[in-house]
């Protein structure tokens, strides 16, 4: 009996990896990762209230599109929001459509989104070298600490990530695939005309420096890539990515120009002609949030950092499967660390590539390096615990202590001013986090010393699940001191027709009023030009002290939301005027005050 052997091209074999089918194995984990990213993401959407800020800003203005009828002009409290493209806005929109208007609806895309930059990170990390790698990139992703906070937050960086590694993927299968490799460049153009619209200019730029760094290293690249020129991908582009921007530049004076000014160029230089300060944080400090965001991996790929770089990056005989990540990585982090808009969430789009490094680093790192990460990573879990268990005395010896913050990132002002009796009951949860952390960290430990790495990376990933789980938690449970979404909730039960809600501040830190007020509502002490970089804002939004007292003495019900260190110049302001101070709820860190007894 002869069997039929079937002989493959030489396309097939140089050109294309994937000749033979994949083994079950590879089938398993790519399921058992994507049914753990769902599980993780998609359950946890509806948990706590959505914050102020970027969480309000982007589900305020899709449920003002939605009930404006009103596709293309993203709106807060009435006011034009152009800073960013509309792709978010209608996926938002879209999930309100389908499942109605609620916080987990607004959290639904960008659920759909970290689920599938773990697809696609397994699947890069699959094309670049095998199936194994895939699986670990894609489990670093899922299970750091950046992922479960940053990755649940309302914001184009989860859906801009996800383009961004769409268009790697399809650069790198339109240069293992010839026969394909049109299709696949058109693919590239594709994803990168949808990060456009999700987040600006950078949804191009971003891959196509990787791509040209990449073409600059590598001869072969450089022949491959130069079929991603061709004019019809660029006229695919344009269809998709100028029609917004041509319409909204026709229906706003100067959209152009500001937009220039105000985002592209402040964000890469540093400034911007807003009251709000560009820069950022300071860079010791940027570096220091990502090491957060990036734990446990960043504590445990450490030690081999450091004593063993050369063995992880191997500079002399680097390859296309290590370049890529690496020139990822340092086409996004490098111009963020030294130049523009520092902040840490920009830095989302390199994830993947970072992970891809990290699951090849850690399987090249000596025993040594990684024993000592794992025992970092055990000594970290005992010391949380030890936190959790005295948490009680050393909580009260820092009340009052907590030291001011320099007021570029708005939420640690927020923190301070959280109860100690609050702080108290997130104790199970950090006990958690320590026992989950240590117990993995010693079973990982085991793992490297029986010469089985991948294992052990899988034991740290397996910690992180409950630490991920019990910090979304945490999360929602301090949503009332990030989110007015309470003291909404309020006024929408006592607010009759004519009445009024007055909120003093920004309108971003108050803009989860915009998502959870059934209602339009004024800004005090405010000027217009600060609330809109882009665009023009409506007089009748904005009052001043005596528009608002002229309102107070009024019979319908005024209610106006300040901050608590603002009541004493209220009260001394309205019993001057009315010799009534009246005060009917309060939110967190702020204050409801009505004209009505």
């Amino acid at each position: 009996m002869v069997a039929g052997i079937r002989a493959f091209r030489i396309e097939d074999t140089f050109i294309e990896p994937a000749v033979l089918d994949p083994p079950p194995t590879r089938h398993a984990l790519f399921i058992f990762l994507l049914a753990l990213a769902a599980l993780l993401h998609f359950a946890t959407i509806g948990w706590g209230d959505l914050y102020s800020e970027t969480e309000g800003q982007y589900a305020g203005a899709a449920r003002e599109m939605l009930h404006a009828h009103q596709w293309l002009l993203p709106t807060n409290d009435g006011i034009p929001r152009l800073q960013k493209p509309p792709l978010l806005y209608w996926m938002i929109i879209a999930s309100f459509k389908l499942f109605g208007i609620h916080a987990a609806a607004a959290r639904l895309p960008i659920a759909a989104a970290i689920v599938a930059t773990v697809a696609l990170t397994f699947l890069i990390g699959e094309r670049l070298t095998d199936y194994w790698r895939g699986f670990l990139a894609g489990l670093i992703y899922l299970c750091s600490c950046g992922t479960f906070l940053l990755g649940r937050i309302i914001m184009p960086e989860p859906v801009f990530a996800a383009f961004i590694a769409g268009a790697i993927f399809c650069g790198i299968c339109g240069y293992q695939r010839r026969q394909s490799r049109a299709a696949w460049f058109a693919g590239f153009w594709i994803c990168a005309a949808l990060a456009c619209l999700t987040k600006g200019l950078h949804g191009l730029i971003y891959p196509a420096a990787i791509f040209s760094l990449l073409a600059l290293l590598d001869r072969t690249a450089r022949l491959r890539f130069r079929a991603l020129l061709y004019w019809p991908y660029l006229l695919i582009f344009l269809v998709i990515v100028a029609p917004w921007y041509i319409w909204a530049h026709w229906h706003v004076p100067g959209f152009f120009h500001r937009l220039a000014g105000a985002e592209w160029l402040g964000h890469l230089l540093g400034r911007s002609d807003s009251t709000h300060d560009f820069r950022g944080v300071p860079r010791l400090q940027f570096i220091a949030m990502h090491l957060a965001w990036w734990f446990p991996w960043s504590i445990a790929i450490l030690p081999g950092l450091i004593f063993s770089w050369r063995r992880l990056v191997r500079p002399h005989e680097i390859e296309f499967s290590d370049a890529l990540p690496l020139c990822w990585m340092a086409i996004v982090f490098v111009p963020l660390l030294l130049l523009g808009q520092r902040q840490d969430y920009y830095s989302m789009t390199m994830w993947s590539a970072l992970a891809l490094w990290l699951a090849t680093a850690w399987n090249r790192a000596p025993t040594r390096s990684t024993i000592a990460g794992a025992i970092a990573l055990a000594i970290s879990g005992a010391a949380i615990g030890m936190f959790a268990l005295f948490a009680p005395s050393l909580l009260h010896q820092m009340d009052g202590r907590w030291g001011k913050m320099d007021g570029r990132w708005t939420a640690w002002a927020a923190v301070q001013d959280i109860p100690i009796a609050t702080w108290l009951g997130f104790r199970p949860l950090i006990g958690t986090v320590g026992v989950a952390l240590f117990i993995c960290a010693i079973v990982a430990l085991i793992f490297v010393v029986k010469q089985r790495p991948k294992l052990a990376l899988v034991a740290l990933a397996t910690a992180m699940i409950p630490i991920g789980l019990g910090m979304i938690d945490g999360t929602a449970r301090a949503a009332p001191y990030f989110s007015l979404a309470p003291a909404a909730r309020y006024l929408n039960g006592r607010l009759g027709p004519r009445d009024a809600v007055i909120y003093e501040g920004l309108l971003e830190d108050g803009s989860s009023l915009v998502f959870y007020l059934n209602r339009k509502f004024f800004l005090v002490n405010q000027l217009p030009e600060a609330q809109t970089p882009i665009g023009s804002a409506p007089s009748d939004v904005f009052l001043d002290e005596d528009d608002l007292l002229e309102m107070w003495g009024d019979a319908d019900a005024i209610y106006l939301i300040v901050e608590q260190d603002r009541i004493p110049h209220w009260e001394k302001l309205l019993t001057d005027r009315f010799h009534i101070y009246h005060q009917v709820t309060s939110c967190g860190t702020y204050v409801v005050l009505s004209n009505q007894l």
